[in-house]
């Protein structure tokens, strides 16, 4: 929003909607936008005197976001009782705050962030291209913030007794740590953030371009949202008898991956990539083992396989150099390790891919 008050100059201005007796509004000159929920849905729903429909897909509803903070849109795909599908696509010209009251979360929420960041209730960055599990109670917090930019979000809205009952069909039990959540434990609220993996981004982008129409279209996408469900609570029961990562602790296994990936042909020693981001090493091995389902140096050797992998396919590079440059001094020992990881050697997969 912008603002002619001062001057006649137009500049950028913080709208701060307070909740009190006479529901009032004040303003104040900076670069954010602070507001709370309630008024949030206040402003979205004077800007949608009723859902809008979608042509295409009837079954769908449209909210537009509120042209105050932004431009977009929200949709929701109402499937079963009990799961809906929601994306939201906007564009935000100034960062939100949100002023949040402690509440506790009927549905549990399954969050995929495909484009955008910003902070979570304890100031934890979000970043694109993980995911969420939210439920239980919802802390009250100023810190939540939406950043500048394009967001792309796409979640899971399943009712608690619907999924106890699509995982007790198959004879499993809810994970703990998500029966806590639903049980409105505080501590419980976000639920180990992880990488949104190929599988998940395969799932997510057939929801966004589902081809079907009608009742197929409808079982179609419940077939992703099991599918995602599942990917996703596979993350959450990986590792059960381990202490779960702090979200603090999450940022530095993130940094601990960049700098490993930067330096595949010398990588630093678990000791010393622990230092450098800050954290120690059990805490560096255990984060890597919760985040990307291997070892620090297990994360490594794939990488350094794939990019072997990507290299030889150019066809440009004889194989010594790959070697050299993924790290490896002896031809015969990366031979060995491109074998035991794709059942042939490096040459012969060289050749036959470029045939």
């Amino acid at each position: 929003m912008w603002c002619d008050a001062c001057g006649g100059q137009s500049h950028r201005i913080d709208v701060i909607y307070l909740i009190n007796s006479d529901r009032h509004c004040t303003v104040q000159h900076t670069m954010t936008i602070n507001i709370t929920v309630y008024d949030f849905w206040d402003l979205r729903k004077a800007a949608n005197q009723k859902f809008l429909i979608d042509p295409i897909h009837p079954q769908d509803y449209l909210c537009r976001y509120p042209k105050e903070l932004g431009a977009g849109y929200y949709r929701w795909i109402r499937l079963r009782e009990g799961i809906t599908i929601e994306i939201l696509e906007t564009y935000l010209p100034q960062s939100i705050k949100w002023i949040t009251h402690a509440h506790h979360q009927n549905s549990l929420e399954f969050g995929f962030i495909l484009a955008g960041s910003g902070q979570d209730f304890d100031g934890q960055r979000t970043k694109s291209g993980e995911d969420y599990i939210f439920g239980g109670v919802y802390p009250q917090s100023n810190n939540s913030i939406d950043e500048a930019g394009n967001l792309r979000w796409v979640s899971l809205i399943i009712k608690p007794e619907t999924l106890r009952t699509l995982i007790e069909s198959y004879g499993e039990q809810l994970p703990q740590d998500i029966e806590k959540a639903i049980a409105g434990v505080p501590e419980y609220f976000n639920l180990r953030p992880s990488l949104i993996t190929p599988a998940k981004q395969v799932a997510l982008q057939q929801i966004l371009h589902c081809p079907y129409q009608g009742l197929t279209r409808k079982m179609y996408l419940e077939s992703k949202v099991l599918e995602l469900v599942s990917l996703k609570l596979a993350d959450q029961v990986a590792m059960p008898t381990e202490k779960l990562l702090r979200l603090q602790e999450i940022d530095p296994i993130h940094h601990a991956r960049e700098i490993l990936l930067r330096n595949i042909g010398n990588p630093p020693s678990l000791i010393d990539l622990a230092r450098q981001v800050g954290i120690n090493e059990y805490t560096l091995k255990r984060g890597f083992r919760q985040i990307f389902g291997t070892t620090v140096f297990g994360y490594l050797h794939d990488y350094r396989m794939e990019q072997a992998k990507q290299l030889l396919l150019s066809g440009q590079i004889k194989v010594e150099q790959v070697a050299q440059i993924v790290g490896y001094v002896n031809r015969s020992r990366f031979a060995s390790a491109f074998r035991k990881k794709y059942g042939i050697n490096p040459k012969a997969y060289q050749t036959q891919k470029n045939i």
